[in-house]
């Protein structure tokens, strides 16, 4: 059994997931017996997206029910939350576990702004902070933490955030005109993709072939299916695998992330990881790696004229400015290794 059990009932895919999964990967690199528990309905899922890491043969294992998880959890040193409903599944297991471990929650997201106010998930979410007796709260970005604490009056240590450096790392050729991309992604709608689109848009019409768009994230019909036209002039790459969205970003110049608001921002750090410049969204996490106008830029993303502003700021940046802003975008993104976040973590954790 795992010294630490991180409980993941997701398909995996997400930015959450993919910390989860690579920073479980660097405990185990540094000798501390880590696993995930996944649910059965995700589990198929989960271990066809993340196939690459071959550890998970034996330390990823399937759930059916709080009854399962509390057998599972058995003996286990410390198991972590990962999500609203993994807190309230942890706590139903505990009652009949043999289990003298302690529990944490690693928080993502502030997940009750994921749903309308007053909704039967919206509660869920909500009353996950707190169901937990004697929990540890972690979680990567101050936005998190002091959100947290303002609403549920809870303690959150903060750890560092991780990004997979094997796959976003400097290196593409980048070619002799500018290039532009973004995410539409019309399943997730705090995501903007509706705005997005219209930005991306715009900067094609008005550039021309000066200037390369990419839309990635959703193929044509989906995004005909959601209603959203991004016009010929948008390149569309479709829904990318994590080592493809790498492959497009060190070939960008700049990515804009237009979301209503970002818990973390890792596809931003991703972008400056891969040596691309970022706009991201003022409110959130982002700010903790971004300095507008040093390294990235900043914005309100539900401005959509401070957007094109912010934009046309970073289009108009010499070569000699853009290539100090790339340096110090590196910079600023280069501790945000799978190793550091694992071992804040477990420091979080009283090891």
């Amino acid at each position: 059994m795992a010294e630490i059990s991180f409980v993941l009932p997701v398909r995996g895919g997400g930015g959450g997931a993919h910390s989860v999964v690579q920073e479980v990967g660097a405990m185990r690199a540094l000798g501390v017996e880590a696993g995930i528990l996944v649910n059965e309905k995700n589990y198929g899922a989960f271990r066809r997206t993340y196939a690459r890491f071959d550890w998970l043969d034996k330390a990823c294992q399937v759930f059916t029910g709080p009854k399962d998880l509390g057998e599972r959890i058995a003996g286990c040193e410390t198991v972590v939350a990962t999500t609203n409903t993994s807190v309230h599944s942890l706590a139903e297991a505990l009652p009949g576990a043999k289990f003298a471990g302690r529990t944490a929650y690693y928080v993502q997201d502030y997940e009750p702004l994921f749903y309308e106010v007053g909704s039967e998930a919206w509660n869920v979410a909500l009353a996950s902070f707190g169901v937990l007796s004697a929990c540890t709260y972690f979680a990567k970005t101050s936005w998190l933490r002091d959100i947290v604490g303002a609403i549920h009056g809870l303690p959150v240590k903060q750890v560092v955030p991780s990004i997979d450096g094997t796959l976003y790392r400097p290196g593409g050729t980048r070619g002799t005109r500018r290039t532009v991309c973004g995410m539409v992604r019309p399943s997730t709608p705090r995501r903007a993709p509706r705005r997005t689109a219209r930005v991306l848009t715009r900067l094609a019409e008005k550039h021309g072939a000066d200037l390369k768009v990419v839309a990635f994230g959703a193929d044509a019909d989906e995004l005909k299916g959601s209603g959203i036209d991004v016009g010929d002039s948008v390149v569309l790459a479709g829904e990318l695998p994590q080592a493809g969205v790498a492959d497009l970003l060190r070939q960008t110049d700049f990515f804009l992330d237009l979301s209503d608001y970002q818990a973390f921002g890792r596809t931003a750090a991703e972008a400056m990881a891969c040596g691309a410049v970022a706009l991201a969204p003022l409110v959130g996490g982002a700010s903790d790696f971004i300095e507008h106008g040093t390294n990235s830029f900043l914005a309100d993303t539900t401005n959509e004229g401070a957007v094109l502003d912010a934009t046309e700021a970073a289009l108009d940046l010499s070569e000699i400015e853009l290539r100090a802003m790339r340096f110090a975008g590196l910079e600023a993104v280069a501790g945000y290794t799978p190793a550091r976040a694992a071992i804040s973590e477990l420091r979080a954790l009283g090891y």
